[in-house]
């Protein structure tokens, strides 16, 4: 658990902690300039091809070439971000930046060696606050924005300036008030969100470097607990895919932010894609590959569909590749529950079904076992899918009534939530979506609290 003096820092910086927002964000997508190919390496998690594309760029070792050639490592830890070797040459480089940069303003070059420096600084505050290094990752920090001011003052495109600065004054002024007191006594200097804000979206619209990232960190803000607003949320997701719609990483962010919604088919198709495109690529980090099968397994065995659950988490597990420690035990993990939830059931009518497009074959699987609750949760789940909310909540409360392991009464009460919302029941339908907002560990707990105040109109 992180000291209070972590949770300062660490809140200031979340937007941008590995684990969360970048793992489901990426490198600006339209630089003007010759980093274009290696931002999109990037995107589509391409971490050797990338590196090897700095080195060849980053020949005059100037702060920007320095700079880069760390974001490269910055990105490769986001994804694998329990690695020792990975944190010790992020340092390296970030330091090696950072005085590159300090030595260019010595020499009159404060507009662009700010800009990478504050840069350089903000990636060592994360990396200080992820080693549990309050003082040093605030004391980074309030570097980077300095610098990242100065750049903006010094006739520099502000909107590369912007994704820093943005995160910081967001985070700033929105962490609790307990933390903002001890924030005071760390020095920093004060937020305000609402111009955090506005720096994102002149980011994510005209950076020519980082305009990915601040889209990215929009739609991880909007649907963060301290926002809730997740239609925003959604409309930077489409904003993405606009602007991005081919890269691994645009449609992972998209996915991360459907599951979260319980908006799994839309989750499996925007993993199919970024698959697809993984493949035809060959050089993705496998890593980056795991991170997705774990995504479409989540998706699987949230439509109710353990079987395919478990078969996405074993293969995944054997491929032997790219099972960092954080992602093979959640894969494990995974592949327990799943086979426990699927064992005893035929699956194979089913087996080439989309999830929740298969009502019929699935009422079938019911109604042939009244014994089996999760099989009276799926028809239940088809039967929403399909457009019949009054034979989805016969199913529904039929498996509600019969003892369902608690993630997956969940995802029924969400169910039955979203069919009396179908049947204007509105006050039924809010008390469903607390019970089911109220439960640890489910995954889509941000699609509990959307209907919340959102009623249901009908599956996306």
């Amino acid at each position: 658990m992180k000291s209070a003096a972590s949770i300062v820092v660490w809140a200031l910086l979340v937007a941008t902690a590995p684990g969360e927002a970048l793992r489901a964000s990426g490198g600006g997508d339209t630089p003007q300039d010759d980093r274009a190919p290696l931002l999109a390496m990037l995107h589509d998690g391409r971490f050797d091809a990338a590196r090897a594309e700095a080195v060849r760029l980053g020949a005059g070792g100037t702060s920007d070439d320095l700079f880069f050639a760390a974001f490269v490592t910055y990105w490769h830890l986001v994804f694998e971000d329990d690695s020792l070797e990975l944190q010790a040459t992020l340092e390296r480089q970030l330091d090696a930046a950072i005085d590159a940069a300090e030595r260019e303003m010595r020499l009159g070059g404060e507009g662009p060696s700010a800009l990478w420096g504050g840069s350089s600084h903000l990636l060592m505050a994360q990396l200080r606050a992820s080693e549990r290094r309050p003082l040093s990752a605030a004391f980074e920090a309030k570097k980077a924005k300095r610098l990242l001011e100065t750049a903006t003052k010094r006739g520099e495109n502000p909107s590369d300036a912007f994704f820093g600065l943005g995160t910081y004054n967001y985070m700033a002024d929105t962490v609790p008030n307990y933390v903002k007191g001890l924030r005071a006594l760390l020095f920093l200097p004060r937020g305000d969100r609402d111009k955090g804000l506005e720096q994102l979206a002149i980011a994510a619209a005209r950076s020519p470097h980082f305009a990915f990232e601040a889209r990215t960190l929009l739609v991880t803000i909007y649907a963060n607990r301290h926002e809730r607003l997740y239609d925003e949320a959604l409309r930077e997701k489409s904003n993405l895919l606009e602007q991005s719609p081919d890269r691994v990483a645009s449609q992972y962010a998209a996915a991360r932010l459907d599951v979260s919604l319980g908006r799994n088919a839309s989750a499996l198709d925007h993993v199919e894609r970024a698959t697809a495109r993984a493949v035809a690529l060959g050089d993705v980090h496998p890593v980056v590959l795991r991170c997705l099968d774990l995504l479409k397994a989540r998706a699987e065995f949230a439509s109710f569909r353990p079987d395919l659950a478990a078969g996405t988490a074993r293969r995944a597990i054997a491929s032997g590749r790219g099972l960092y420690p954080g992602v093979r035990s959640d894969l494990e993990a995974l592949l327990a529950a799943a086979e426990r939830t699927a064992a005893g059931v035929d699956w194979t009518a089913l087996k080439a079904a989309t999830p929740g497009t298969a009502a019929p074959e699935a009422i079938a699987l019911a109604a042939a076992a009244p014994e089996r609750p999760l099989l009276a949760l799926l028809a239940g789940d088809a039967e929403l899918r399909a457009g019949q909310p009054e034979a989805a909540r016969m199913w529904l409360d039929k498996a509600a009534a019969s003892g369902l392991a608690p993630v997956l009464l969940a995802g029924c009460q969400l169910r039955q939530g979203q069919a009396s919302d179908l049947l204007g029941e509105r006050t039924r339908a809010v008390d469903y979506y607390k019970r089911a907002a109220a439960t640890p560990g489910f995954w889509a707990k941000d699609a509990a609290f959307y209907y919340q105040k959102t009623p249901f109109r009908g599956a996306p």
